[in-house]
């Protein structure tokens, strides 16, 4: 018998009260509210869950794990929230349903001999990287102190050293996973191979990951910081980042990203730059970015990686609503412009948004090793990521944005296409809930993932009862 998700939700909330009543929460409390708070974009802030289970360890999300799958049979959802940042509604929390907020499970544990570290999902990068260096030891994670650990390793993750070190995916050696049948199994190459490539890349759903065991490499202070300039250095700019991208043997000690963004009715260019070594004045490979003649701000410094993923969040605009956008293609150097123009002719359409932030970025994707779902293959050239990220003030401007965004995403699809090194990959991370992001992995990968998910959660829970992220069919 099927229950309305409302009824349904309701009871699967009041069953979990009785099982753990100190842990589940509703909207007369502050725990409830703070909950909600803490998402990143204003759309998650504004979903209501019917109750919020903050659970303490594995064990208590198995037992929820096991409750929820009893009352899925009657239509009972749920969301399972790890640091939050995803920005579309219903990501990682759900109206009216059950929201399973792993905040609580954010340890940082490095083994004895410093080879791995222990992650627990709710926690942020940011303290990650304060444990870590000291040690003079890092991780491929996120480069904004405030991103969650889960959700940015099961979507790939992009990092300062992927181009060294690949995927952050490629570097967990093993996961702590409840699976839907509410059994916690560590999965690894060995034990659960299927499931272990799976995990890799394939998102929330094949369980929820409790703990994540990274391989550590080494790294003491390194040389990055941000550059801003003026959009008249715009052709000058991107000659340097094609320049950049197109650099063969490539460098695996730098990277790059180029921002072109408009805000306050201004256009202007960013670029953030980082090489992995201990060195003190520009690498040759950056020599083309910096112009002090025409910068307007400059952050250049050897630093260690939370004084640059702390930079890095405090150009974030927070209590926003905010939206993410992206493609990719392979490189060639006669679509940066194309590109910027698109992007320039955008401008026109959102210019009356209220308090828009609206930019554009460009950077390569990781270095590839082979070991992940996200089925890229080597190719004549550098894939490249493009992410649009926009934020505003006001609910009345969402179809606008929206809108806007999915035409600029589509012009630059079309470019590439015509250029004919258009890809169908989508980083899942980046993208809005309106992309197709599986799909994009290609063929051969989806069947294992498919594979994957009928082996471990035979009677579908995380395809059917948890609506957000990008799902298997």
């Amino acid at each position: 018998m099927v229950y309305s998700l409302a009824l349904a939700n309701a009871m699967a909330c009041g069953a979990l009260s009785i099982l753990m009543p100190k842990k589940v929460f509703y909207s007369n409390s502050t725990s409830y509210t703070a909950a909600l708070e803490s998402y990143f974009s204003l759309q998650e802030q504004e979903v209501q869950p019917e109750c919020v289970v903050i659970p303490q360890g594995a064990h208590d999300v198995s037992e929820v794990v096991e409750t929820l799958a009893a009352f899925a049979w009657i239509g009972a959802q749920f969301a399972v929230r790890g640091g939050g940042h995803t920005s579309y509604a219903g990501a990682a929390n759900l109206q009216g349903g059950v929201t399973i907020d792993l905040s609580s499970l954010n340890e940082v544990t490095v083994s004895a001999d410093k080879s791995t570290v222990d992650l627990g999902p709710g926690g942020k990068w940011g303290a990650v990287f304060d444990v870590l260096d000291p040690l003079q030891i890092t991780v491929p994670g996120g480069r904004d102190s405030d991103v969650g650990v889960g959700g940015y390793i099961l979507g790939g993750g992009m990092s300062y050293i992927g181009p060294l070190v690949g995927w952050s995916c490629d570097s967990v050696v093993e996961y702590e996973v409840v699976l839907a049948s509410g059994k916690i199994v560590n999965v690894n190459k060995n034990s659960y191979p299927d499931l272990f490539l799976a995990l890799k890349g394939g998102g929330n759903n094949f369980g929820i990951v409790t703990r994540f065991t990274l391989k550590t490499f080494p790294l003491g202070n390194f040389w990055g910081g941000f550059l801003a300039y003026p959009v008249t250095a715009v052709d000058q700019q991107i000659n340097a980042l094609s320049k950049f991208l197109g650099t063969e043997p490539f460098d695996p000690h730098a990277a790059m990203i180029q921002s072109w963004g408009h805000t306050s009715g201004m256009t202007t260019i960013s670029d953030g730059v980082y090489y992995t070594k201990d060195v003190q004045s520009t690498p040759a490979i950056f020599q083309d970015y910096v112009d002090k003649s025409t910068m307007l701000m400059g952050s250049l410094r050897t630093s260690n990686m939370s004084s640059f993923v702390a930079e890095t969040d405090s150009y974030q605009s927070y209590n926003m609503r905010q939206g993410y956008y992206t493609t990719s293609f392979l490189h060639t150097p006669s679509i940066y412009s194309t590109i910027y123009d698109i992007f320039n002719s955008s401008l026109a359409s959102i210019t009356k948004v209220q308090e828009i932030n609206w930019y554009l970025t460009i950077q390569a994707t990781p270095a590839l090793n082979g070991t992940n779902s996200l089925g890229l293959k080597p190719a004549s050239a550098r894939l490249v990521n493009v992410l649009l990220t926009t934020c505003w003030s006001s609910v009345s401007d969402d179809a606008t944005v929206a809108t806007t965004a999915k035409n600029l995403i589509s012009s630059i699809e079309n470019a590439t296409r015509t250029e004919g090194v258009y890809q169908a990959y989508k980083y899942y991370n980046y993208a809005d809930n309106s992309q197709k992001v599986i799909s994009g992995y290609g063929s051969a990968s989806v069947a294992k993932l498919q594979a994957a998910s009928k082996k471990y959660d035979v009677y579908g829970l995380f395809q059917n009862s948890v609506p957000g992220g990008f799902k298997l069919w």
